[in-house]
């Protein structure tokens, strides 16, 4: 029989557009074009026997920071390490982000990155854009419909990082918003009260309380709550969605559901960290690698937050991946206010959500897909092109194995790190195959693309599906 068709992932069970079935799926020049009995398939060039396996969309990461120079350093991990090491955990998309230097296009900015690592990532890309100076509104107003134009209709700001250079104050913030609004757009928030951050900050030092074990007294649940409340009131006042990122306490989650009751367009976002780990690790003499902000937070937090994304307060997860080195970390040790914040994680997000989330009855595993892959399409405009498996789709694929059982140790990882935050962690659920837009990326733990297989993806926000999320 002549060769028809590319690819057929036979015998798998589908998780999809909130369904669970046994099914085949064909897949042609990148596409998926058929789904259901393979008996009504044309020949193909390969067959994948998914027996025993889950079929999910490709993996979404929300929230990475590759190569992004912060606090005094730049990551050792290359744009093309990291992303091979997203692959390998069944990623086939992240969005990152560019950050205005002051005075200059942001625009321009883009447009560079987008050059830089469509030569790089393994994976299909997309970006956040921040703006950091906001002089010339007149400028911004400008930048912000080209932005929209050019395919990135997400955007950034930090209402933290004064010292840094990134702070957004609420008049900025609220132009912003305004303005995005007018062209469709989205923007997101690094919701942390500054001004009371720097006085804890200030006041620990003072008393000599250096170590990491301050980090969370000096940013308590407060600091990310009020600025949450704060943000909710300008985009209100402003009539914009809003997006939170890496969403970390009790109190912020319930003012976004609040909100989003009163039907207020307000998505979150939450991290694999927020989830498992809690404050103690500070107090470790390895605490200083958990440093990042928000901080690790108390048990009771880390249900209420499954408990939202259960229930659809939380859309999405991102991993706010960023791989310093412990060395890195101890260079700056002589407070903790001055260790460089994040943490590494691109590559564990689906195995600890299957696990602790699916496998421990806290969250479906229709939703586990929802919140780690589709809906992260919806909400940045890329869907059903990412995030389905539909005909006409890209066939960006990861076959999951629910069996296998592993203990997360650095050494078999791919993160350009030295260390992982999870060490010790047992897990049963692992990613096996990664498929890009067809092709097969990641299989038997081997690596089989090359670093430039990824392509910026654009962006287009539509209110009929982003009203669905």
């Amino acid at each position: 029989m002549a060769i028809g068709i590319d690819l057929i992932i036979e015998n798998g069970t589908v998780v999809f557009n909130g369904n669970i079935l046994k099914t085949d799926i064909a897949i042609e020049n990148g596409k998926i074009i058929k789904i259901g009995n393979r008996n009504h398939f044309p020949a193909a060039e390969r067959v994948i026997n998914a027996e025993g396996k889950l079929v999910f969309p490709g993996a979404i990461d929300t929230h990475t920071h590759f190569e992004q120079p912060f606090m005094g350093e730049v990551p050792p991990e290359t744009w093309d390490q990291g992303t091979i090491a997203a692959a390998f955990g069944g990623n086939t998309m992240h969005i990152d982000f560019v950050v205005q230097e002051h005075g200059k296009s942001l625009l321009d900015a883009i447009k560079a990155k987008v050059s830089y690592v469509d030569a790089l990532s393994a994976i299909d890309f997309s970006f956040h854009a921040c703006f950091t100076d906001f002089s010339d509104m007149d400028m911004i107003r400008a930048e912000v419909r080209k932005i929209i134009e050019y395919g990135i209709p997400s955007f950034k700001e930090y209402m933290t990082y004064r010292k840094e250079g990134y702070f957004v104050n609420d008049g900025e913030l609220y132009q912003l918003l305004r303005e995005v609004q007018k062209f469709g757009g989205i923007v997101g928030v690094h919701a942390e009260n500054t001004f009371i951050a720097e006085s804890l900050i200030e006041e620990f030092l003072k008393e000599g309380k250096k170590s990491a074990k301050y980090h969370p007294l000096a940013k308590p649940n407060f600091v990310e709550a009020e600025a949450i409340q704060r943000a909710i009131s300008i985009a209100n006042f402003a009539g914009a969605r809003l997006y939170v990122v890496h969403l970390s306490t009790k109190e912020g989650l319930h003012l976004i559901k609040e909100a989003k009751c009163r039907g207020e367009p307000i998505f979150a976002e939450t991290c694999p960290h927020y989830l498992t780990l809690t404050d103690d690790v500070y107090s470790r003499p390895d605490g200083i690698n958990y440093i990042m902000s928000p901080p690790l937070r108390k048990k009771d937090d880390i249900e209420a937050l499954w408990k939202g994304l259960s229930d659809g307060t939380i859309s999405v997860t991102g991993t706010d991946h960023i791989a310093y080195t412990s060395e890195q970390k101890r260079r700056h040790s002589e407070t903790f206010a001055n260790v460089p914040n994040g943490v590494p994680g691109v590559e564990l997000r689906l195995p600890i959500m299957y696990s602790e989330g699916v496998r421990k009855g806290r969250i479906s595993l229709t939703r586990m897909v929802d919140i780690c892959s589709t809906n992260a399409a919806k909400l940045f405009g890329l869907y059903p092109k990412k995030g389905a498996i539909l005909p006409g789709s890209d066939a960006d694929i990861v076959i999951f194995d629910p069996k296998i059982e592993k203990t997360i140790t650095v050494e078999t990882l791919h993160m350009g790190t030295d260390y992982t935050i999870y060490e010790g962690m047992k897990v049963t659920g692992w990613p096996v195959i990664t498929i890009l837009r067809g092709k097969v990326i990641v299989e038997n733990e081997s690596y089989l693309g090359k670093k430039g297989d990824g392509s910026f993806i654009k962006g287009r926000i539509v209110d009929e599906i982003i009203d669905t999320v």
